[in-house]
This record gives C-alpha cells, sequence and structure tokens, in this order.
C-alpha cells in the first residue's frame, strides 16, 4: 500500500503463489492505474480474498468497471478514485513527506 510502483507490485501478485493462501490484500494509496488493473485480471484469481483495497486508484472509468464486475465476489472491495490535482497525468501516492 501506499507506493509508487503499484502497478509492478500487482504485475508481481498476478502470478505470486502466495496469494492463494491470502485472506485480504491491500494495494489502496498508491499510484494504481489500469496497467495494474490489467495485471491483476489476467493474473489469478482473486475472488477468494475476504477484502481487496484498490482505494485511491487512477483507473479509466471502463477499467473500474471491469474491476468492478470481474471482482464483486470479493467480501470487501474499496475502489474509491484518487482525487485529481495539478495537472493532467499526475499521480501521486496518498500519503507522502
Amino acid at each position: 500500500m501506499d507506493s509508487e510502483i503499484q502497478d509492478e507490485i500487482c504485475a508481481a501478485i498476478a502470478t505470486a503463489p502466495v496469494v492463494a493462501r491470502l485472506s485480504g490484500l491491500d494495494l489502496g494509496m498508491g499510484v494504481l492505474t489500469d496497467d495494474g488493473a490489467e495485471a491483476l485480471l489476467s493474473g489469478q484469481p482473486l475472488t477468494h480474498l475476504t477484502a481487496l483495497n484498490l482505494s485511491h486508484h487512477y483507473f479509466t472509468g471502463p477499467m473500474a468497471e471491469r474491476v468492478r464486475a470481474a471482482l464483486a465476489p470479493v467480501g470487501t472491495l474499496l475502489m474509491e478514485p484518487a482525487e485529481r490535482y495539478g495537472l493532467a497525468g499526475d499521480r501521486f501516492v496518498q500519503v507522502a513527506e
């Protein structure tokens, strides 16, 4: 959580053997974009999770809908988008120094 390399973390999670043993996963507060969401959707199933936090994300509208539809069985799915500040394309972690 709260990572500037959230998309790369999602790519690693997509194939990590430990994911099948997790009950919850927190990928919120970072710089999570459509690339990271695509990695999660293309990787191993996450529908066994009881909680998945993808809050403070930078998904486009269509990707947010794809994620909601694919991960609807997750017990608790948090997906609040990040507030946009500054120039278009600027992305920030939620908590920084």
